[in-house]
């Protein structure tokens, strides 16, 4: 792993770094689609839009709407950032934000960079509390239902636990995660999303932890993106990923089981009745959990099984 170890060049190499990028001349005024269609022969065209996007603050399509010619700075700054992407860094850790469903979140290689399928956990997850008459809705006007406590374990950058606090205006959030540096990342992005008054952060490593006590037996829903890919394939996964995202947040044990066990384990005993829990695994889980009880689970929108549901009973329900 490489913790801490991203390159930072200074503007005196960025000559060096426009000509390894395959950029034009960046001592003079360029248009954004000239870096663009330059910057694309050697790195993803995404990514250097991603890049561009992050250093001129718009949108995607106004990059090649935009006929301002960009000060020799602007391209000075985007081709070494071309070339810290061209060398094999993610370009969310380049730029230092990564898109979460409808907003932005900051991150480094202290969290593990957002992806898609965690999008859809937080989606489902969210509909089907929403659609649960037992809980509260989201208006925080509600009155007469139980109060909505979540808790995201494993929270990292605090995407989960921020969506939720959002989607939720009446919901209170507890983010749980066993690195301390990955919570300091979390209360950033929380304050910058303005929801920093509902969600909370706690540093432990197990549901069972004397500092979740006050949470037993309250939760709406426990959600988690926990780690899970096996150990011996940490060394198989892209080199972007294995190189420089936390191995922390991806080692789930041997099997890629230990934390999704431990969850399953404890986390029925955490939610209030009709409560849900909503975990993302591996594909290849379902039949290493079917011991756990009755479990819900469903495919990702590439077919594979990514998705696993369990709700708390209520009392008398069968």
């Amino acid at each position: 792993m490489r913790g801490g170890g991203r390159s930072r060049r200074g503007f005196s190499s960025v000559g060096r770094a426009s000509r390894a990028a395959g950029l034009p001349s960046v001592s003079a005024p360029t248009r954004p689609a000239e870096l663009l269609s330059a910057a694309a022969r050697r790195i993803p065209r995404s990514d250097a839009e991603y890049i561009l996007e992050h250093i001129l603050g718009t949108k995607r399509h106004e990059l090649y709407s935009r006929a301002t010619v960009l000060p020799a700075r602007t391209g000075q700054r985007f081709a070494a950032l071309v070339e810290r992407v061209r060398s094999g860094e993610p370009v969310q850790y380049v730029t230092g934000r990564a898109h979460f469903l409808d907003f932005s979140v900051r991150v480094d290689d202290r969290v593990l960079i957002p992806r898609p399928e965690t999008e859809e956990l937080v989606s489902r997850a969210a509909g089907r509390v929403g659609r649960d008459s037992v809980f509260g809705t989201r208006d925080s006007k509600d009155r007469g239902r139980r109060p909505l406590l979540f808790l995201d374990f494993g929270t990292g950058s605090g995407c989960i636990a921020i969506a939720l606090a959002r989607m939720f205006p009446a919901a209170r959030v507890v983010a749980v995660d066993v690195s301390s540096a990955a919570l300091r990342v979390c209360r950033l992005n929380a304050g910058m999303l303005g929801v920093a008054g509902r969600v909370r952060t706690i540093c432990a490593d197990r549901l069972d932890h004397p500092r979740l006590r006050p949470c037993r037996g309250r939760l709406s829903l426990l959600v988690s993106n926990p780690p899970y890919v096996p150990s011996d394939r940490i060394d198989k996964l892209d080199a972007r990923v294995r190189s420089y995202e936390p191995r922390l947040a991806l080692d789930g044990g041997p099997k890629g089981t230990s934390i999704l066990t431990m969850i399953l384990e404890k986390g029925p005993g955490m939610l209030a009745p009709g409560g849900l829990l909503a975990m993302e695994i591996d594909s290849t889980h379902p039949r290493r959990l079917k011991e756990y009880g009755p479990l819900e689970i469903e495919k990702d929108l590439a077919g594979r099984p990514r998705y696993l549901f369990m709700r708390r009973r209520c009392q008398g329900e069968q």
